[in-house]
């Protein structure tokens, strides 16, 4: 319950602090998974973002509280970001941070409103704290406009951490289903 309000409330300052435009909420699950994130314009190219992710794909329940801050430069025919996102991660094995780098890019399809693309973010030693040395994300997705701003999206995702004393931990790895809607 204490991560929820957290989560709420960490959306509810970055709405109010942040300019009223361009703000995206999105919700994503899969077997033994869910996540939510909230992103908003700060600047014509530049994208702040929190989110939550858990999952118990593992075998133990994860959960991964996230901060990004993304460019996104306009190019014809890409929808492309880059940046960092920085991630907490409270799982079985430790417990710890770390700053990732990478981005996204997706590019449409002959299909009518559909988009095609994938995501990835690296956090090496270097950019690490507590029990985790370093830890990677990615993944693929399929996006199909419904409306203005608002996509139903499925994909895949995987998560990998190597935790200090316990080693490297698959700790989601499958597909994923949701919705995403721009105001």
């Amino acid at each position: 319950m204490k991560r929820t309000l957290a989560l709420l409330g960490s959306v509810g300052l970055l709405s109010v602090a942040l300019q009223a435009q361009a703000l995206s909420l999105s919700a994503s699950g899969g077997s033994d998974s869910f996540g939510v994130e909230a992103s908003q314009s700060i600047a014509p190219t530049l994208r702040a973002g929190v989110g939550y992710f858990t999952s118990e794909d593992s075998g133990h329940d994860v959960d991964i509280y996230s901060g990004s801050l993304m460019f996104s430069p306009y190019l014809p025919g890409i929808d492309l970001a880059v940046g960092g996102r920085y991630q907490y991660q409270d799982a079985y094995y430790g417990d710890g941070g770390a700053l990732g780098l990478g981005g996204s890019a997706f590019v449409d399809t002959p299909i009518p409103l559909t988009s095609v693309g994938g995501y990835g973010f690296y956090a090496p030693e270097g950019l690490s704290h507590g029990d985790i040395e370093k830890s990677y994300q990615y993944g693929a997705e399929v996006r199909v406009n419904l409306v203005s701003q608002t996509y139903l999206h499925a994909g895949y995702r995987y998560y990998r951490t190597d935790f200090e004393n316990e080693g490297e931990h698959t700790l989601h790895s499958g597909p994923t289903f949701g919705v995403s809607v721009g105001f």
